[in-house]
């Protein structure tokens, strides 16, 4: 009965992470340092790809960030540390994690810790490019109030996003 319920949640996470994988768009992001998440700021990121690889061990997160007018691509790889939480450096040290899925968004937080040592926390929201409903943005709200984040620190991206798709 044991090895039977440790493989229904093996068979359970598998599935699960297979959602995360394939082509998203950022939808929204929240910050409760606005300023990193603003029009050309440093972590107003783009995503375009998830992939797990090694059990999802590792994923990495294809994204555009736009400085200057200029989309620049970019591809970090996120290590699973023992806290089920990804690092990987971009703009500092970023440790992030999908808190929610579905097939249409998923949401993670990440916390970054910029070089000077300013933390930052934040939320991103992806999504298969249609916009957040009035439900799933009164989810938002409350999930950022909960993480600490005011409400009027959530940008809606996907139609700022002028970076290839």
């Amino acid at each position: 009965m044991v090895k039977f319920l440790l493989l229904a949640l093996a068979f359970g996470l598998a599935h699960a992470y297979t959602e995360l994988e394939g082509k998203w768009v950022t939808t929204a992001i929240a910050a409760d340092n606005v300023d990193t998440i603003e029009e050309e700021g440093p972590m107003r990121l783009y995503v375009r790809e998830l992939i797990c690889s090694e059990a999802c061990s590792k994923m990495g997160v294809t994204f555009y960030v736009n400085a200057n007018g200029q989309c620049s691509e970019t591809t970090v790889i996120g290590y699973k540390q023992e806290d089920g939480k990804y690092r990987t450096q971009f703009e500092g040290d970023n440790r992030f994690e999908p808190v929610y899925a579905t097939s249409e968004n998923i949401v993670f937080t990440n916390k970054n810790v910029d070089r000077t040592g300013r933390t930052t926390n934040q939320i991103f929201v992806v999504g298969k490019g249609q916009p957040l409903t009035p439900e799933q943005y009164e989810k938002l709200e409350e999930f950022a109030k909960q993480q600490s984040i005011p409400t009027e620190n959530i940008r809606k991206v996907l139609n700022a996003d002028t970076c290839p798709k």
